[in-house]
């Protein structure tokens, strides 16, 4: 009896030790200490990802079969690097480490700005989802030690409020003068033909100028996309003034547009080189649509062809022969559209840009109207064009930083 007294004692005794051996592990647990391995991770609060991953680089294809040396190749694609992470973001980067130049430096500084903050006052977002864009060596000379490089610049550019839609330019002539100081490869000096760099690059003669040129654009491209958000988008689009007696086909006026935005139709003469072709496909393109050649009255709009892809000459006697300067001269056309009484083309001039279809025309410019693009699309209400000199397609027009947008209403037309 006793003894079993005694083991009964030494097992209570036991199970109490093994109670508080294991407490005592359980109390080295207790989640307000810190872990105790290395291999343990304190969990991450879930964060969206980014859709719009920005690339490393935006360079698709570097053409040179003039053997550009290394450096200077790595200088120009750095710049445009920087150039195209700029849209990508709508984040300026700097671009001025690229130059030795201040004048230069800065008329690149604020035309990529421009875009930026121009882009940004829209209420959608006007970052890229994707962009590339490949280089064309197209002339290369070195003369006291300058380094002269022609290239043509063709992009592609995903903008996200353009879901699936791929937008681009062909053919952007880029001259770069590049020389080398005790830092490297420096650009002395970039002229890009697109009106964004022009109107820094061409009328600008100091840093002052630079800084008030951007100031003045900036307010203008302001006030206008305010303007037409805030009262133009709010007013019921009018019913055709003006009366005609035959149909614009819209349609196979874009079918024409679509097909030679970067080609060139050989049965006519391309005026790329004496000015720009712009008007001339836009031209073309309302001939496609049925909008027939005018050669009567005062206001014309003619190009008979001869015998082949030539300048037909200026003539504009009340003939079916010559041309109009109204075919290829922006203004003109213009004046034509807005001025033509009776027979040919009826159209309204300065209309509601809301009030655009695919198949109208839109003539553009700083101070001067100097440039035409068509419409080829309508998405969402965002107007994209196409245009030629500079070859463009499905570009939105809202990505232009002109001041002045005159949209062309083509309404259809009098044969009489």
């Amino acid at each position: 009896m006793k003894l079993k007294s005694q083991v009964v004692m030494i097992l209570i005794l036991g199970t109490m030790l093994l109670g508080a051996f294991i407490g005592g592990l359980s109390l080295q647990k207790t989640p307000q200490d810190k872990p105790q391995s290395e291999e343990t991770v304190t969990p991450v609060p879930d964060v969206p990802e980014d859709p719009k991953t920005i690339p490393a680089g935006f360079l698709g294809a570097f053409n040179d079969s003039y053997e550009v040396p290394e450096e200077i190749r790595k200088l120009i694609t750095d710049y445009m690097d920087a150039y195209y992470l700029s849209l990508y973001t709508l984040e300026k980067q700097d671009t001025a480490i690229y130059f030795d130049n201040e004048l230069a430096a800065a008329v690149s500084d604020k035309a990529i700005q421009l875009l930026c903050e121009t882009r940004k006052l829209h209420d959608y977002d006007f970052r890229m989802t994707d962009a590339k864009y490949d280089l064309t060596v197209t002339d290369y000379t070195q003369e006291n030690g300058e380094y002269h490089i022609d290239l043509l610049e063709n992009d592609k550019m995903c903008f996200a409020f353009l879901p699936g839609i791929s937008s681009y330019a062909y053919d952007i002539e880029n001259h770069f003068i590049i020389r080398k100081n005790d830092e490297g490869y420096k650009i002395r000096d970039l002229n890009k033909e697109q009106g964004y760099y022009l109107c820094f690059h061409d009328d600008c003669q100091s840093v002052e100028e630079v800084e008030t040129t951007y100031d003045f654009l900036y307010h203008e491209l302001k006030d206008m996309i305010t303007y037409n958000r805030d009262v133009l988008s709010r007013k019921a689009v009018p019913a055709a003034s003006r009366t005609y007696t035959n149909h614009y086909d819209r349609n196979a006026a874009v079918q024409y547009l679509e097909q030679y935005s970067h080609e060139r139709n050989p049965e006519w003469y391309n005026y790329a080189s004496t000015g720009g072709n712009c008007q001339n496909y836009a031209s073309q393109a309302l001939l496609a649509g049925g909008i027939p050649m005018d050669h009567y009255g005062d206001e014309q709009w003619k190009c008979y062809l001869n015998d082949g892809p030539y300048d037909v000459e200026v003539d504009e006697t009340e003939e079916a022969y010559g041309r109009s300067r109204s075919w290829v001269n922006v203004g003109y056309f213009y004046d034509y559209a807005r001025d033509n009484e009776g027979s040919g083309l009826v159209a309204e001039v300065n209309a509601n840009i809301y009030s655009a279809e695919p198949g109208d025309i839109i003539i553009v410019g700083n101070g001067t109207l100097s440039h035409t693009v068509m419409i080829s699309k309508i998405i969402d209400g965002h107007i994209l064009v196409d245009s030629n000199s500079i070859d463009m397609k499905d570009f939105p027009l809202d990505a232009y930083t002109y001041t002045n947008v005159i949209l062309i209403r083509i309404l259809g037309f009098n044969q009489y």
